[in-house]
């Protein structure tokens, strides 16, 4: 979150202050993209970045942001150009340090899921840094975010694979231990037919997840490829989990199962870095 737009995009001097700190462990970035009133539509964001002199004065509001209240610098989206001709040509990356003066953060409480995962709401007063902040060109904001989107869907399905193999593989477990009427569960050929499906459609997630994730490393990214991979991984994973958590029955129900965490988690995968909707629409362009 937030390095890999230095990555891609950064500078030598930025990649050689951010970068290092982080592979040690030292520093937490993050990417500060989403608004209240602008997520999937990523070229909605309102906060501005106004240019005074050498500096970017920014104001305005992130949400729902990965690392927002533990990171040590992140990388905010705003509009640096708002008279642009083309929407898509207004916004611009810029690094901004969590511990400049008008940066206020706060901690989003209560999620259904990924409990684990700091998640926080931060707002822009005022905020001035350097104009040497900005990542790569002004006005290439809104690129720099697909192009990163596109990369990192892919390690949205690879965690859909993961959390839909982990519901199955404790529910292969737990049939085998569970009886019922005198005999495992796992014995039932409705059971076995079940998680035969379920196993599939894993399958099938994992390997559309790895055609993906070896284009990107190719450099041959496909942005529709991408889409398909975390569209189904994501609808998988809530697939098999609900599958899963009805196989335990009560017992699914209760925190001493992992399954209800599973299920839980899952289904942000059909959220964020895009919503399933969006990238239903990204496949379909590829076929007109």
């Amino acid at each position: 979150f937030g390095s890999e737009n230095l990555v891609f995009y950064g500078n030598e001097d930025q990649k050689q202050e951010y970068l290092p700190p982080l592979v040690l462990g030292e520093k937490i970035s993050a990417g500060a993209y989403t608004e209240p009133d602008a997520g999937t539509d990523v070229a909605g964001v309102r906060t501005r970045a106004v240019r005074q002199g050498d500096e970017y004065v920014i104001n305005g509001n992130k949400m729902f942001i990965t690392n927002g209240t533990t990171c040590d610098w992140m990388v905010a989206l705003c509009v640096t150009d708002p008279d642009a001709e083309k929407r898509h040509q207004r916004q611009s990356l810029i690094i901004v340090e969590a511990d400049r003066k008008g940066v206020t953060r706060s901690k989003i409480t209560g999620k259904m899921g990924i409990r684990a995962s700091d998640t926080g709401e931060i707002s822009f007063e005022d905020v001035r840094v350097p104009v040497d902040h900005l990542v790569g060109e002004e006005g290439r904001g809104f690129y720099q975010l697909m192009h990163f989107f596109d990369t990192t869907r892919t390690m949205v399905a690879a965690q859909g694979v993961g959390v839909a193999q982990g519901a199955l593989d404790k529910t292969v477990q737990y049939v085998q231990e569970r009886k019922v009427f005198g005999k495992p569960l796992a014995v039932n050929q409705g059971i076995q037919f079940q998680l035969a499906e379920m196993a599939t459609r894993i399958e099938l997630a994992r390997t559309i997840t790895y055609k993906a994730a070896w284009k990107v490393d190719q450099g041959r990214i496909d942005p529709s490829l991408n889409a398909m991979c975390k569209y189904y991984a994501g609808e998988t994973a809530v697939w098999v989990c609900d599958k899963a958590l009805q196989l335990h029955g009560g017992y699914g129900y209760i925190d001493e199962y992992d399954v209800q965490r599973f299920y839980r988690d899952a289904k942000i995968l059909e959220i964020y870095e895009g919503a399933k909707e969006a990238e239903k629409i990204t496949i379909s362009r590829r076929l007109f």
